[in-house]
Formats: structure tokens, sequence, C-alpha cells
């Protein structure tokens, strides 16, 4: 058996500091950020989505993963985390997505409820790239007029389906898309748009 990797240096000052990254993206949304902090993670997940899910998960929060349940990265998830995990989509609170190769079926993943919209599933999403790719056109809160960003390794038709399953506010879905140590939040309340 091989030796699990390291987690955060300080786990309550390191997960500080990326929650606050992640507060000021969700506030910002289209901004890249990045976690504050260099952190090595198994072959499969970028720093930034190490970052973050070491951040957002505990042993409450059931994770679903298009990666192996037994794979490396899911082992060092579980062992620094403690969370759960699911074999169902639509039980997870947060879900990792890593090859957006596959169709992503997002109707496979819990969008809330009018009572509980906070019981919604949160897609990290790890792409090629945030600078290249489909120029998207980001509206809403938090987005003085409009904004751009480009990512590629995502279908296009990606784009269509996020609109259909957050058309319901306050129920949907919010993503975080990262890039090696960078990342962006799509919260449910932006509007996408393909340029």
């Amino acid at each position: 058996m091989t030796s699990l990797m390291k987690g955060f240096d300080s786990e309550v000052f390191d997960s500080q500091a990326v929650f606050r990254q992640l507060l000021n993206a969700t506030a910002y949304p289209g901004t890249i950020s990045g976690p504050g902090i260099t952190l090595a993670c198994p072959d499969r997940i970028h720093p930034g989505t190490g970052a973050l899910l070491l951040t957002l998960l505990d042993f409450e929060t059931p994770f679903w993963t298009d990666l192996v349940p037994d794979s490396p990265e899911v082992r060092w998830l579980k062992f620094h985390t403690g969370a759960p995990v699911t074999f169902d989509p639509f039980e997870a609170a947060f879900s990792l997505i890593t090859d957006t190769s596959l169709s992503i079926d997002l109707n496979r993943f819990n969008p809330g409820t009018v009572i509980a919209p906070d019981r919604s599933t949160t897609l990290v999403i790890q792409t090629n790239s945030m600078t290249e790719g489909n120029q998207l056109r980001l509206t809403g809160p938090g987005i003085p007029k409009q904004t751009g960003l480009s990512f590629t390794g995502i279908a296009p038709d990606f784009w269509g389906h996020r609109t259909l399953i957050n058309q319901s506010f306050p129920v949907g879905i919010d993503m975080i898309f990262v890039h090696k140590n960078r990342f962006c939040a799509l919260p449910r309340t932006v509007h996408t748009e393909i340029s």
C-alpha cells in the first residue's frame, strides 16, 4: 500500500484562507481566483480542486466523483476530510468532475427544493483552461453589466443544460470551475450565453 500525500500544512488557517477566496469568487462570479495556498495533490486532482475540497468536505458532506472509488485521489480526499463517497450523484452535497470529455448530465444532480435550496449539489468541475475556448458572456448578481469567461474541454451544449436546470430560482446547481491552481464560481443566479 502506498502512503497518502499530506493535506494542508495548517488545517485551520489554510482552510480559512481558501474559504475566504471562495466567498470572494462567489460574490464576484467569473472572477478567476486562487486558493491562496500551495497544495500537492494526487495526480488527477488539480491543486485548486484539492484545496477547495479539503475546505468544503467533512464527515457530514457526502461527495460523488467520476473517479474510481478506490483511486488514490478518492482515498486522499476521504482520509483528509472524513467525507463519505456516494454512488448516487443526487445524494451528493458536492460532486467532483475531472473528465469533461464525457457528457455531463446535470439532471443527475440535486437542484434542491423551493423550501430547501441549500440541499442542492455543488459541482466542482476541472477544465483544461479558463482563458481559451468557448467564450461565455456572464450576467447576473455580482457582475457589473457583463463579463466574459472562456473554457476548453466543456461541450457547448452543457451551457444550455445549465440554463435549463437553473431557470426556477431558488432551485438550481452552483458550480466551481478549476484549472490547476485557479478557480472561478458560477452560482445558479448567473446567466451564461455563448458569444
